[in-house]
């Protein structure tokens, strides 16, 4: 392998066989309200100094693992802490993957379309690399969610976001609203259940790649305590997971593209990967997996031509594992020994 600055210039046949956060100042949380899923507000009680921190660790975790590029779809309140995160990476002034962040996202309810744009040229102007939608409202008592736009401010949405070069990703937890979202044409759709084959058949032709994020729900059933839900909610988590997964193997039998998403929700950092168990159970080989990481991951928000390959021209980012990946995707979740990133191994 040779390398020029962070991109691959040539393969040999051997090689085929940011500024540091400053302190942070929190927004005022008026703002915020309608930010979905609210246990959010645990992380926020903490210093802006230990927020740096715990993003900090969360990045060095993150790569370790091998992922070398990750995508937030939304921090909500936690929009300036993610930008100044990504640009201190870029910056070389942190250890963590490249960054592509959403910023702040919209959860709405919005009173018109063209407020609906605006939000999104702001978003495009405070700096986000993608747009992020939550479609749904959604309970942490009920596990139930309603929706809360139409199709057509949907629609505008995801025009405006293309007008402005943006990607979009479309939460939708449920089938109701991800069947709105999926006419809107977004890159992604994050989440949904109980999708059936026209819904796949419009996704193939809308070019939506869906990411099931199946392996966070295992995260909070193994984590009730810690994020205050009452132990009989397991079997609630037990039950949408299945719902999940049994989408993500019909999606997968359909042909739609698929990409691996952790929704890693805080604390999750350093589970990222184990999503790849659950595409296994879903149907997928392990290459087909390990696509749905790289190559899929990338053409989800546009920069499949410089992410998700080791190819020329592309940044070189390789990952080291003790076994063969083709044959036992769980070398990526247990036995990564390496990571360069940009041409850099990962200190």
């Amino acid at each position: 392998m040779r390398r020029r600055g962070r991109r691959l210039v040539g393969l040999h046949r051997r090689a085929r066989a940011g500024r540091r956060p400053h302190p942070l100042h929190l927004p005022d949380r008026r703002r915020a309200r309608t930010f979905p899923w609210q246990r959010s507000w645990w992380l926020f009680q903490n210093s802006p100094e230990t927020l740096a921190e715990l993003a900090r660790q969360a990045a060095e975790r993150t790569i370790k693992l091998g992922v070398t590029t990750a995508i937030d779809k939304g921090a909500g309140p936690g929009d300036y802490l993610v930008a100044e995160l990504r640009d201190a990476i870029a910056a070389g002034e942190l250890t963590g993957p490249r960054i592509y962040t959403a910023g702040y996202g919209i959860s709405g309810p919005v009173p018109s379309i063209e407020v609906m744009k605006g939000w999104i040229q702001q978003n495009v102007a405070d700096g986000a690399d993608l747009i992020k939608v939550w479609a749904d409202n959604c309970s942490d008592d009920t596990l139930t969610c309603s929706s809360k736009f139409t199709f057509e401010q949907l629609k505008a949405a995801v025009d405006e976001a293309h007008a402005l070069g943006r990607p979009i990703a479309i939460h939708a937890y449920h089938a109701d609203t991800a069947k709105l979202a999926i006419m809107a044409g977004p890159d992604s759709l994050e989440h949904p259940e109980g999708l059936d084959t026209i819904d796949f058949m419009d996704m193939i032709a809308m070019g939506v790649t869906y990411v099931p994020t199946i392996d966070h729900n295992r995260y909070y059933k193994d984590n009730l305590a810690y994020f205050g839900y009452a132990p009989g909610k397991a079997a609630e988590f037990e039950a949408y997971i299945a719902l999940n997964l049994a989408t993500a193997n019909q999606a997968f039998l359909a042909g739609v593209d698929i990409a691996m998403g952790s929704d890693a929700v805080f604390s999750g950092f350093g589970e990222n990967t184990r999503e790849l168990e659950w595409f296994i159970d879903a149907g997928m080989t392990p290459l087909q997996a390990l696509r749905s990481a790289t190559i899929e991951g990338a053409a989800s928000i546009g920069v499949e031509h410089e992410v998700g390959r080791v190819a020329v021209g592309y940044f070189a980012d390789i990952v080291a594992v003790d076994g063969d990946p083709l044959t036992d995707v769980g070398v990526l979740i247990g036995d990564v020994h390496g990571v360069m990133k940009s041409g850099v191994v990962v200190p």
